[in-house]
């Protein structure tokens, strides 16, 4: 028995100012929560939880209140009877989408706990046949003060010299032609076998996104994110159809939306945040229910370090991820990451350390409470 005997939350704020923006959102701050879990066997495991740029106190009640009571006191081993147990409960509660940002934090520290007992990095213990290597991708491109098509150009170049094949830029928030001129000039700036992923973050209908695509060369387009509504799972089959290679939906966790986009073929990667879709154990379903389909699972990751681990730790384990998203915007406490390249291309090493490979640097994150039976 691994028993949890004591939990605590931590939150940090990350000030952008204001700087950066994409069609949906400008960003001022850009909150994050962490719980660290105590076993009484000695070993401490640490989740993040999906929080946005708004206050974090209604995560941070919901999760004292109504999550921490379901794990204190109980094993380690029992991680998915608690969570399931949860989940019924929202059926009654209706507050599935804030459950499933905890539950994911739960789920990730509890898996830390588990492969740290076991001495074995976390992306061992969920695997066997991973190669404890990861596809990373580097993510930015935003809107910016006073940032022309000549800046963007030497971000996007900086990402290739630093070693990424694949990178990400928002689309979206300018007039078509103008974002085809910033997108152009990106192409144009990198490597001929480079290749660029746009996200429109569900700026367009069906018929602008294809005329996006259209305009552009289509073996240099690694993915479309977020072309259309996220709901709208019969324009993303549309497109798909069109030969659009659609990915969506980053933070979603609805297990029914899922699987509607697996059955109707909307997707070619199915893209997940697992700090709030639930974590390593909903991570792993999804990846399960991929098999024999055109479709792949890419991991999304716009917080910190923390979640950056995690999701390298459960693309390490499973080679049918394609790539983990690496921001560079929202990048709080990547100095502690564990990731060393390997050759050209994005690929990263991830360390021997037993469990998540990162732990919470406490002298830079506020303590909210602890908790204990």
């Amino acid at each position: 028995m691994s028993v949890i005997k004591s939990i605590s939350t931590y939150s940090h704020i990350n000030d952008l100012q204001g700087r950066v923006w994409n069609p949906a959102i400008r960003w001022t701050q850009k909150h994050a929560i962490f719980i660290e879990v105590e076993s009484d066997d000695g070993f401490i495991g640490l989740g993040e939880a999906w929080c946005f740029d708004t206050a974090p106190d209604c995560l941070l009640a919901y999760i004292a209140t109504e999550v921490v009571p379901a794990f204190l006191g109980r094993d380690i081993a029992d991680l998915e009877t608690i969570s399931d147990a949860l989940l019924r409960r929202a059926t009654l509660t209706s507050r599935h989408g804030i459950l499933s940002s905890a539950l994911s934090a739960f789920d990730i520290a509890c898996h830390d706990i588990r492969a740290k007992a076991a001495d074995k990095p976390l992306h061992q213990h969920l695997s066997t046949d991973g190669s404890g290597t990861v596809q990373l991708y580097a993510s930015g491109g935003l809107y910016g003060q006073d940032k022309d098509v000549n800046a963007l150009v030497h971000e996007m170049t900086g990402f290739a010299q630093k070693g990424y094949q694949t990178v990400k830029m928002k689309i979206g928030a300018l007039d078509l032609r103008e974002d085809l001129v910033r997108v152009k000039a990106v192409l144009d700036a990198l490597p001929d076998d480079h290749r660029v992923i746009i996200d429109a973050v569900y700026s367009y209908t069906p018929q602008v996104a294809l005329e996006m695509f259209e305009a552009l060369p289509h073996e240099r387009i690694e993915a479309f994110q977020a072309p259309v509504r996220a709901d709208d799972i019969t324009g993303m089959a549309w497109l798909v159809k069109q030969g659009v290679p659609v990915m969506a939906v980053e933070a979603e966790y609805r297990p029914e939306l899922h699987k509607a986009m697996i059955d109707e073929d909307a997707v070619r990667f199915l893209q997940t945040a697992p700090i709030a879709c639930g974590g390593a154990s909903r991570v792993s379903t999804l990846s399960k229910s991929l098999q024999g389909t055109p479709i792949r699972l890419s991991l999304e990751v716009s917080s910190t370090a923390v979640a950056l681990m995690a999701a390298c730790q459960m693309a390490a384990a499973d080679p049918s991820i394609a790539h983990v998203e690496y921001h560079t915007i929202h990048d709080v406490f990547y100095d502690r990451l564990s990731l060393s390249p390997v050759g050209k291309g994005g690929s990263h090493k991830l360390s021997d350390k037993p469990g998540l490979g990162i732990s919470l640097p406490h002298n830079e994150v506020r303590h909210v409470a602890n908790y204990k039976p």
